[in-house]
């Protein structure tokens, strides 16, 4: 079951231990998952048009086969004006989204839904405002007590404390600073770009990435009421100026530091960064481009530049994943929005503690669409999953668990229209 939490130290130990034990296990009796994808219910594109692709009305549910990769039996799980980010919690039988279940409520509301482990429906419980503008993310901490959600228009965080129940309590915590970049058409303030829980050295805290001022915050979190304090150690991470980082993932290195990966939109990086709390150091270890350099004089954050030859005149990253192989190879994915592909990069030396390390780029795959927005690993890490927002279609890689490269499983995409994300639930056999 996908979470956005991470627990240290000993992460990875675990991480590789149940990545073998999935290995050992999958092929003589591969598990099946609920797929969800969250969308956007705007009118569709002229390309989703032409392929017949009808108007999303909510979130879809589809049958994922972790042997093989495939989706079927997609249909609409939950009529929602828009099911924005998803988020779940292990051994949760819910699913959490934030955007309008109806038009009237608003475009900034976190709601929880009950799943049906055995035909994959969901019956809303209840959703309540994040009190921000714009809200464009959310996770779930993995014993499903708080909820984070991130208030783009605003440039503010929301925690939301969640009854036992699973349903959403009330607002506990809101969290902003100000700052601004120098690209002023887009960090003019700050843009509340995602937000995630982790555990290091037994402390909560909240980690926050900021777009508008190229920062991204750490703020602990009060375990009994929910509220967030600028963390004294280490209060931010910077990435580089005008860069606008976006979402992030999480691991820890060989001396059990906290790693975090973070995807810039704007200039189509992907910055690392080392945080040892007890010294109170957050070190900038490196920035890579997602793209070639021959495009980066072309580059810009208008996303209507795009060229069908040089293809990068628009090109913004969205989406990040790192995983941890049985192989002892360490990954990061990100995508590129406008270039339409999905890029790999080997973090074997961040992960191993190096204190200047490279992190080669490994492959570079087309998307087969366009403006892939999204995507997510399944929950054995042997597939990832690949949404293009503007074309609806959505692909299936498998991941080479010795070398991480990816390959298409089938050229036949599951089209949904304006998927922005997804999340995975297991089938109730």
């Amino acid at each position: 079951m996908r979470t956005t939490a991470v627990y240290f130290p000993s992460f990875l130990t675990f991480a590789l231990a149940l990545l073998l034990t999935l290995t050992c296990v999958r092929s003589a009796n591969a598990d099946q998952y609920w797929i969800y994808f969250g969308t956007s219910t705007g009118d569709t594109t002229q390309e989703q048009k032409e392929k017949g692709i009808p108007r999303s009305e909510g979130i879809y549910v589809g049958k994922f086969d972790t042997e093989t990769g495939a989706i079927s039996d997609v249909r609409l799980a939950l009529k929602a004006a828009s099911s924005g980010y998803l988020a779940t919690a292990p051994g949760k039988d819910r699913l959490w989204f934030v955007g309008a279940a109806a038009p009237a409520d608003g475009w900034a509301n976190a709601y929880a839904c009950k799943v049906d482990r055995k035909t994959g429906g969901l019956t809303l419980m209840n959703g309540i405002p994040t009190t921000g503008q714009g809200v464009c993310h959310t996770s779930v901490r993995p014993d499903a007590k708080y909820l984070n959600a991130a208030n783009y228009s605003s440039g503010d965080f929301s925690v939301i404390k969640l009854k036992e129940d699973g349903s959403v309590d009330k607002v506990t915590a809101k969290y902003r600073r100000d700052g601004s970049g120098p690209l002023k058409r887009r960090q003019d303030h700050p843009y509340g770009h995602s937000s995630y829980f982790v555990k290091t050295d037994g402390v909560w805290r909240v980690v926050m990435s900021d777009l508008g001022s190229d920062r991204i915050y750490i703020a602990r979190l009060d375990e009994e009421t929910g509220a967030l304090e600028e963390d004294p150690d280490v209060p931010f991470l910077a990435t580089p100026a005008g860069a606008g980082p976006r979402h992030l993932a999480f691991t820890e290195d060989a001396n059990g530091k906290l790693i975090v990966f973070s995807i810039n939109e704007l200039d189509s990086t992907l910055s690392a960064f080392r945080v040892d709390f007890k010294k109170g150091e957050g070190k900038r270890l490196g920035t890579w481009t997602t793209i070639e350099d021959k495009y980066r004089a072309k580059l810009t954050d208008e996303e209507t530049l795009v060229d069908g030859k040089e293809y990068t005149y628009g090109n913004k990253t969205a989406a990040i994943e790192f995983v941890a192989l049985p192989s002892g190879k360490h990954v990061v994915y990100a995508s590129n929005r406008g270039q339409n592909t999905v890029v790999a990069f080997n973090a074997d030396a961040v992960c191993a503690g190096d204190e200047n390390p490279d992190m080669p780029l490994l492959q570079r795959i087309s998307t087969y669409g366009a403006f892939p927005r999204f995507f997510m690993l399944d929950p054995t890490n042997h597939f990832l999953v690949v949404s293009n927002k503007k074309s609806g279609s959505i692909y299936v890689y498998a991941i080479d668990q010795e070398t991480g490269l990816l390959k298409l499983t089938s050229d036949k995409p599951t089209q949904i229209a304006w998927v922005i994300a997804g999340a995975f639930v297991p089938v109730e056999k």
